[in-house]
């Protein structure tokens, strides 16, 4: 039985090898294509703490909790589908709570669409005295479409390259016998909002406006998308 065991291992290992030799012994060309795109984010995510503290204790956290869903339906936002109620442990880190703070805090969740009704939020929660509040993360809705798209555009860019090689020389390339090194990109953050920051909107951290008066033409900076393959042609 070990001679069998030993015999298929010195087998497959000559195989493999074989396998390898005649890959490497055919002619090829290996070239990188490359497509990005940006887009504006469609869904904006808002982390949101309501505290105590925020009123020094004035306020209980139902009355600012009972203010700041009144002050979200006056600008629009669907407070039922677009509000959620968030695990208060997953924002201790964000909002550096004191333990002992926990229970008199509650942490909230709000999807928006536009950077406009980012900063109304913002504005508009300060004025009720909640302050707690930062961006979590930026998104678009067709983000994996257009990484698909990204990623035949890529490889449209590879083939094209190959060619602009070979063609000089007399040469075409062949099918592609190998795909590997793929790498997608999400902003370069993986859609995270650390260091994305908001055009046109430098006052908005003075919180020194009425939210209903706000109508500066502010976007968010575009989210980059991109695709990166490595393709091996043979060459013919």
């Amino acid at each position: 039985m070990k001679k069998i065991i030993l015999l298929l291992a010195v087998f497959s290992s000559a195989l493999l090898h074989s396998q390898e030799k005649n890959f490497i012994d055919k002619p090829y060309l290996e070239v990188q294509g490359k497509a990005d795109t940006l887009v504006t984010p469609n869904r904006i995510y808002i982390d949101v703490l309501i505290s105590e503290k925020d009123t020094k204790g004035k306020k209980s956290v139902e009355e600012l909790e009972s203010e700041m869903l009144s002050k979200l339906k006056s600008l629009g936002i669907d407070t039922e589908k677009n509000v959620t109620m968030q695990d208060m442990m997953s924002n201790y880190k964000k909002f550096f709570l004191k333990q002992t703070d926990i229970q008199k805090a509650k942490s909230y969740s709000i999807l928006v669409y536009d950077a406009k009704s980012t900063a109304k939020v913002f504005i508009g929660l300060e004025e009720v005295g909640i302050s707690n509040v930062r961006i979590d993360k930026l998104e678009h809705s067709e983000e994996r479409k257009l990484q698909l798209l990204m990623n035949t555009k890529a490889m449209e860019n590879a083939k094209a390259n190959a060619i602009s090689f070979t063609k000089p020389l007399g040469q075409n390339i062949g099918k592609a016998i190998y795909i590997g090194n793929v790498n997608n990109v999400v902003n370069g953050l993986a859609g995270s909002a650390a260091g994305i920051r908001i055009r046109g909107a430098a006052s908005m951290k003075k919180y020194d406006m009425q939210a209903q008066d706000y109508s500066s033409n502010i976007e968010f900076e575009k989210i980059s998308i991109s695709s990166s393959i490595g393709v091996r042609f043979a060459l013919e």
